[in-house]
C-alpha cells in the first residue's frame, strides 16, 4: 500500500464572513481551557443541483492547479481540489474585492459557484465504491469570542458539509493542537500536523479542508515482479531504485503526446484513475511540461486509445515535513511532494486558511 502526502497551507484575509468579535482581547487561562465539542452543521447538506455549473468549476480549478504546478520545483505534489475547496468556501465570506481575486485565480463560475462546488464534492464522495474510499471534509474553527455571520454558516454547511468547532486562538498552541488532531483523524494519520501555533494565534476563524483517498489498483503490481533499476533524475544523474513492472503487457488506455506518452492506471471501483506521463527523452520533462496545459491533461480520458501496454514505473516515498506557513496574499503557500504505489494508493491532502477579521 502506498502513501502519498500533500500539504498546502495558504493564509489569506477574509473580510466579509465574520462579524465583530464579542471581545477581541478575551482569552481563557490555558491551564483551565477545555477543548470545545464540535458543533453540528447549522444547515442540512443540500443535494447536488444538476443545473449547477460543476464543469466550469472543475475546468477553472484544473487550470489553477496546473498554473500552481508550474511554480513548483523539484519533486513536488499539490492537491488542486483541496486548495480550491478551501478557497471556494472562504469565498462565501469574502468581500467583493477578495471574491473577484479568488475568481480570477481559480476560475470559479460567476453563477452559483457554491452550488457547483457542492456538486463536485458530492460527485467525489460518490467515487467511494467497493475498496475505494474518497472522503472530502471541511471544518470551521472560529475563535470562541467570535461569531461568523449566519449566511456564511448556512453556505458552509449546505454546500460544503462543513462542521464547526470553536477554539481559543488566544492560546495558539492549544488551538493548533485541536486543528491538527482533527486533520490527523480525517486523514487517518497521514497528515498529523498542518498548522503551528503561529499560524492560528489570534485568528478569528481557521478554515480547513482535507481530502483522503485509499484505493487499490485495478491491476496490482506483484512484489515478485519488483526489482531494482536505474532511474534518471532531473539533474542528469542516475540512482538505483525499485521498479514495479506489469506481469505482462496489459490492456490500458494511453495517449501519445509530442515527446511523451501518457498511460492510465485505474483504481478498483472504476471511478478513479491515475495518469502517468513519461517523456521520451531522459532530459525531456521540462519541454513536455511546457507544452502541456490543463485542458490537454484533463482531456486525456476523451482522447485516449486503448491497447496492450508494458508498464514499468519506480516506487517512490515522501515524508511529511513540518508545516510551513507564511502570511500574505492568496497566492502564498507551500506544497511538498509524492509517495509510492504497489497494490494501491493512500493519499491525503489538506488546506488551511486562517482568517483575520477586518480592523
Amino acid at each position: 500500500m502506498s502513501r502519498f502526502l500533500a500539504l498546502m497551507v495558504a493564509l489569506m484575509l477574509v473580510t466579509a464572513a465574520c462579524a465583530e468579535s464579542t471581545d477581541p482581547s478575551a482569552g481563557s487561562d490555558p491551564a483551565t481551557t477545555v477543548e470545545p465539542a464540535p458543533i453540528a452543521p447549522i444547515a442540512e447538506r443540500m443535494p447536488a443541483d444538476p443545473g449547477a455549473p460543476a464543469d466550469g468549476w472543475v475546468s477553472g480549478v484544473n487550470r489553477a492547479g496546473w498554473d500552481f504546478h508550474q511554480t513548483l520545483e523539484g519533486n513536488a505534489v499539490s492537491s488542486p481540489v483541496s486548495i480550491a475547496m478551501a478557497f471556494s468556501l472562504a469565498r462565501a465570506g469574502a468581500s467583493p474585492d477578495t471574491a473577484t481575486v479568488l475568481d480570477e485565480i481559480f476560475g470559479f463560475p460567476a453563477d452559483d459557484p457554491h452550488g457547483a462546488a457542492n456538486a463536485v464534492d458530492l460527485a467525489l464522495e460518490a467515487s467511494s465504491v467497493g475498496p475505494t474510499t474518497l472522503e472530502v471534509a471541511n471544518r470551521l474553527f472560529p475563535n470562541t469570542s467570535f461569531t461568523p455571520r449566519q449566511a456564511f454558516l448556512d453556505t458552509a454547511a449546505g454546500n460544503y458539509g462543513a462542521t464547526i468547532q470553536p477554539i481559543d486562538t488566544a492560546d495558539g498552541e492549544q488551538a493548533a493542537a485541536v486543528v491538527n488532531r482533527w486533520v490527523s483523524d480525517t486523514t487517518r494519520g497521514l497528515i498529523p500536523r498542518i498548522v503551528d501555533a503561529t499560524a492560528v494565534q489570534g485568528k478569528e476563524l481557521v478554515l480547513v479542508n482535507t481530502v483522503y483517498l485509499k484505493a487499490d489498483w485495478a491491476t496490482p503490481f506483484l512484489s515478485e515482479r519488483t526489482s531494482d533499476g536505474e532511474f534518471s533524475t532531473g539533474d542528469g544523474s542516475t540512482v538505483s531504485t525499485p521498479f514495479m513492472r506489469d506481469r505482462e503487457p496489459m490492456p490500458r488506455r494511453y495517449v501519445r503526446l509530442d515527446g511523451a506518452d501518457a498511460v492510465e492506471l485505474r483504481y478498483s471501483g472504476g471511478g478513479l484513475a491515475m495518469w502517468l506521463v513519461v517523456p521520451h527523452d531522459v532530459d525531456g520533462l521540462d519541454a513536455v511540461e511546457a507544452a502541456l496545459g490543463a485542458d490537454t491533461i484533463t482531456g486525456f480520458g476523451a482522447t485516449a486509445d486503448e491497447g496492450l501496454v508494458d508498464l514499468t514505473m519506480p516506487k517512490w516515498e515522501q515524508a511529511l515535513p513540518p508545516p510551513t506557513c507564511s502570511t500574505g496574499s492568496v497566492r502564498s503557500g507551500s506544497a511538498p511532494g509524492p509517495a509510492p504505489p504497489s497494490t494501491g494508493s493512500r493519499r491525503a491532502s489538506s488546506s488551511a486558511a486562517p482568517c483575520t477579521a477586518p480592523e
